[in-house]
């Protein structure tokens, strides 16, 4: 087959990949299978950049036991795949053994030889999303120019998948998420309401999931005497402020929401009953703790809470006997 038909053909492939799906792991096992039809490597790998870490890890990789490599790690600047991802810049080395830039770590780990490398930056608008690297060339040959361009438009091809799936999920997030304090929304709390009463398939497991859960319902007191008394700014302040306060006193994976104009409500889920008791009479003090604040001028600021234990199944009841809580409470600080 002419190779410019070849070409027409690969990229008309991976057009189509990028179109079809919005899954990510889908459409770059995808364009890696094309990489494998186009080049003669004996071995071919997707590395991407993890943003927090700025380290760059194996996210598809042929020719290698992938066990071998889930573990390894390779920082900006480390090896010619770090180089590739620190500068941008494509490269080709046909010895790596006597390139400074080269590193064995890889090798070392699962025996694998390598002779050549060709890797490329996966990059979109300045962004650094990966590298895809070629080594040892089967024929024994040097990559051309216009092999490096191919696979270079290859590389921009799964960007554009990677900054795709950024979007993607930056709009999922803006729509489970309130935009004044960043805590999830009304939507992801319901979401998490139907989902513990959904009935249990024969496919799921009963660990899959916690099955308890501590609700916390946090109401703020003459929150509209704010709003009058110091405006409306204060009074975003006051809520993100409660934001604040409620994440400090949780661990990670517990979740805080807004469900109101000044409601918040805290989910924390465990699966044994007896951190859950000793979970709860720690949370119970320290809303006790943080329940009086203040804001601009030592404005002082109050919050009344209910609280509730039980079965994650019974979510709605749970928030029903916190919210009963909550009212009393409220009603009697009213009354002192």
């Amino acid at each position: 087959m002419p190779e410019t038909i070849k070409m027409r053909q690969l990229y008309a492939s991976i057009g189509k990949l990028i179109t079809s799906s919005l899954k990510i792991e889908e459409i770059l096992g995808g364009i890696m299978e094309e990489v494998r039809r186009f080049f003669d490597a004996e071995n071919w790998s997707l590395m991407r950049l993890d943003p927090n870490t700025r380290e760059l890890f194996f996210v598809i990789i042929k020719g290698i036991d992938t066990k071998a490599v889930e573990n390894i790690r390779l920082g900006l600047g480390e090896g010619i795949a770090g180089y590739v991802a620190k500068t941008g810049e494509s490269v080709f080395v046909p010895d790596a053994k006597t390139d400074a830039r080269f590193t064995d770590k890889v090798d070392r780990i699962t025996g694998f030889d390598t002779r050549s490398v060709m890797a490329v930056p996966v990059i979109f608008k300045g962004t650094i999303y990966g590298v895809i690297e070629l080594l040892n060339r089967t024929t024994g040959a040097r990559y051309t120019d216009d092999e490096m361009l191919i696979l270079q438009t290859i590389a921009d091809f799964s960007a554009i998948a990677f900054a795709n799936e950024a979007l993607f999920q930056q709009v999922l997030m803006m729509g489970h998420t309130d935009p004044l304090t960043g805590l999830y929304n009304r939507l992801s709390l319901n979401q998490i309401i139907a989902e513990s009463e959904r009935d249990e398939g024969p496919q799921r497991r009963r660990s899959d999931q916690p099955r308890f859960a501590i609700v916390v319902l946090v109401d703020l007191n003459s929150f509209k005497a704010i709003n009058d008394t110091l405006g409306h700014r204060e009074g975003d302040a006051a809520l993100v402020k409660t934001a604040t306060l409620l994440r400090s006193r949780l661990r990670t994976n517990d979740q805080v929401f807004r469900i109101g104009g000044d409601e918040f409500l805290v989910l924390i889920r465990e699966d044994d009953p007896d951190t859950l008791m000793r979970v709860e009479t720690r949370i119970r003090a320290e809303m006790v703790k943080t329940c009086v604040f203040t804001i601009a001028d030592g404005y002082r600021v109050e919050f009344a809470f209910g609280i509730a234990s039980g079965p994650m199944s019974t979510l709605r009841e749970l928030m029903h006997r916190a919210d009963m809580e909550m009212y009393h409470c409220k009603k009697g600080r009213e009354r002192a």
